[in-house]
């Protein structure tokens, strides 16, 4: 009895992972329903039409490319900064990283609302005048880099790798965050700071907010997996220290996003130009809430972690929801706002509802994201077996 009641104990586990994949998967079913609707249907089941084109799915496109970007900064640390306590959240940086981008590009396929079409771009679908272009070339070329930094990484992990393997893993590591804020995030700013017609998107200070905003999501994501896996393998696979680091790292990018917003504000107000004010009257009336989410998102984790007791794990668990709910907000925020003005004076004011199809398709993306990088974490050698680690935590 004791050893069946032991093999239970240890199968446990396996259920329970069981479960959190059909659970995924039956959401990700779920938004495939709602994109086969969609497809056959047309967009005209989404809140979506030729005053507001842009929505939930540009506003998820622009949150996960950000993500993925972001998460990227735990290379850096580890390579550029020599912090090794980070390596046991290396290869789980790079299957984020492709995880949201993956979400990503999925979100901008479903807003586009034809796989083939999309596909196409910018190979046979080409416009030079269109920053969609030059967007989906750096998103394939981010891919690529992504993929190569897991193949030599993963043969580190396993102790399979060579000098010149060991040092291709460190350089796509250390070019991977400068090509993803500058070469991929960054032009994605751009990707509404060229429409010229929208006042509130129309501004040269939009591609580094995006970076920035990139930064803050990348950190609060990779802080929150740190969390969950050890909360949920039931060990630390990084110290209190490290995690207290990051949780320093986080406070940082939350402070220059913060006065990049407060520049915003100042250009919206002082600017003279009447959208730009108009915008403002959306965010602080019909878009309150979510401006409350945005700004008390940023504010609440930037003090909690200003403080030593805010950066031990439930705090820092804490910091990290709230900081992604608040960059969510931004970007939904950021998208809807921006058409919410009319383009000319005798016109009435745009509003823009997400439809039940967009949430349940979004959530399938979502829950599809967090499939594929569940599995992957169970396929692939995560971190170096004991005595081979590269992790120097403290006791």
């Amino acid at each position: 009895m004791a050893t069946l009641a032991a093999s239970w104990r240890s199968a446990r586990p396996n259920y329970i992972f069981l479960a959190w994949i059909a659970v995924l998967g039956l959401v990700a079913l779920v938004g495939l329903y709602s994109f086969v609707r969609q497809t056959v249907d047309g967009h005209h089941i989404t809140g979506l039409s030729d005053t507001t084109p842009w929505g939930l799915y540009m506003a998820g496109f622009v949150f996960f490319v950000g993500a993925s970007a972001g998460a990227m900064i735990i290379g850096l640390m580890i390579h550029a900064f020599g912090r090794e306590d980070y390596a046991p959240l290396g290869t789980r940086a790079i299957l984020v990283g492709l995880a949201c981008l993956t979400s990503a590009m999925a979100f901008i396929t479903v807003h586009v609302g034809s796989i083939p079409k999309m596909m196409l771009i910018p190979w046979l679908w080409r416009n030079p005048t269109s920053m969609f272009m030059y967007t989906s070339i750096t998103c394939y070329i981010f891919t690529l880099i992504l993929l190569g930094e897991l193949y030599f990484t993963v043969k580190v992990t396993r102790g399979t790798a060579g000098d010149r393997d060991k040092t291709m893993a460190k350089w796509m590591a250390l070019s991977a965050v400068p090509f993803a804020l500058v070469i991929l995030h960054a032009p994605h700013g751009g990707l509404f700071a060229v429409v010229a017609a929208r006042e509130f998107w129309n501004s040269s200070l939009l591609p580094p907010h995006f970076a920035l905003a990139a930064l803050v999501t990348g950190t609060a994501l990779m802080l929150l997996v740190a969390l969950v896996t050890s909360a949920i393998s039931g060990r630390r696979i990084v110290s209190d220290a490290t995690l207290a680091s990051l949780g320093v790292l986080l406070a940082f990018f939350i402070a220059i996003t913060g006065f990049a917003d407060i520049f915003d504000f100042l250009v919206y107000t002082y600017g003279g130009k009447s959208a730009g004010n108009e915008a403002w009257h959306f965010l602080s009336g019909s878009h309150l809430p979510i401006s409350v989410l945005h700004v008390g998102g940023y504010v609440l984790a930037f003090a909690v972690l200003l403080f030593k007791w805010g950066r031990t794990a439930p705090w820092l668990f804490v910091a990290s929801i709230v900081t992604l709910i608040g960059v969510a907000a931004y970007r939904y925020n950021l998208t809807t706002v921006g058409q919410a003005v009319p383009l000319f004076p005798f016109l009435e004011d745009v509003h823009y509802t997400p439809s039940w199809h967009e949430i349940s398709l979004s959530l399938g993306i979502v829950a599809s994201a967090i499939l594929g990088y569940s599995i992957a974490t169970k396929l692939l050698p995560i971190e170096a077996p004991i005595g081979e680690a590269r992790t120097s935590e403290s006791p």
